[in-house]
């Protein structure tokens, strides 16, 4: 819970690998948020060609992998979406959870710095009944699908909606971020047998609308496929640690911003980018 402070989510996310905070969220930024996801998902048919090509859908990825669902067909999806990319160009409340101060908070703790950034941004509505989950639910690491001179990262998953056992939860393999990057990189860990998971180190994370889910990019999880009748949105966010730095061309957008940086170029940016939530505020630390 944030009421429990720094000092304990830092432990629980050294100790654990992950850190879940139940109120992370107001109240308020929660509906703003869930009006703008709502709104994506019911006309996205009807969205500017530059967004349109935002959107990915489940039958698509039903298409693309037949061999994880072969007694569906991508019809049944309807025109449920699977991701939105670069969810910053659609609405400005996005923006406004980017620049929250309760997460940048939780953020500062974890990586013990000013100098953490954003590396992407989207959304994962997760439909109700079609909505799937990542490598058909299996147990993976994110680390070798990252390209970065350091797996320092970690991943934020904002719930919109209520997270249940029923309606795809992100599972998590207690402590078993801790191993070397190297390790983590082996691509191997891109799929990882259930039974080579321990029952007893598995959290199946189970939460209330407007929590926040922090976790290592190091840890062992998996997010299950929603056949329930309820609606699993996320926002979901990758930060970088200080002096991690890509090595791929791919860039996403507003890549690299550091909200919390005491670096004056890097506060410049922030001011001159988001002007609304940063130009002219006293309250951040003198450099």
């Amino acid at each position: 819970m944030m009421n429990h402070g720094p000092e304990v989510w830092r432990t629980t996310f050294q100790n654990e690998g992950y850190l879940v905070l139940h109120d992370l969220l107001s109240s308020g930024l929660l509906s703003r948020l869930c009006a703008g996801m709502e709104k994506i998902m019911c006309d996205h048919e009807n969205l500017p060609a530059r967004l349109k090509r935002e959107i990915f859908l489940e039958r698509d990825h039903v298409k693309n992998n037949p061999q994880w669902y072969p007694e569906c067909s991508p019809d049944q999806s309807g025109n449920a979406v699977r991701q939105i990319d670069n969810l910053l160009s659609f609405d400005p409340v996005f923006t406004e959870l980017l620049c929250f101060p309760p997460l940048l908070d939780v953020l500062e703790t974890l990586f013990e710095s000013t100098e953490f950034g954003l590396h992407l941004l989207v959304g994962r509505p997760k439909a109700a009944r079609v909505g799937n989950g990542i490598s058909n639910g299996a147990y993976h690491r994110d680390t070798p699908q990252e390209h970065f001179t350091s797996a320092n990262t970690i991943i934020a998953i904002i719930c919109l909606d209520e997270m249940t056992t029923e309606n795809g939860p992100t599972m998590l393999i207690r402590g078993s971020h801790k191993v070397s990057d190297d390790e983590a990189r082996d691509p191997r860990w891109r799929e990882v047998a259930v039974d080579k998971i321990d029952p007893s180190d598995r959290v199946s994370v189970c939460c209330p609308a407007g929590s926040g889910i922090f976790f290592s990019s190091k840890i062992i999880h998996a997010a299950g496929h929603n056949r329930s009748a309820i609606s699993r949105r996320t926002v979901n966010l990758v930060w970088t640690g200080p002096d991690v730095l890509p090595t791929s061309g791919e860039r996403h957008q507003y890549e690299g911003l550091r909200p919390r940086s005491r670096i004056d170029v890097f506060r410049k940016q922030m001011d001159l980018t988001f002007p609304e939530f940063f130009a002219g505020q006293e309250s951040r630390a003198p450099i």
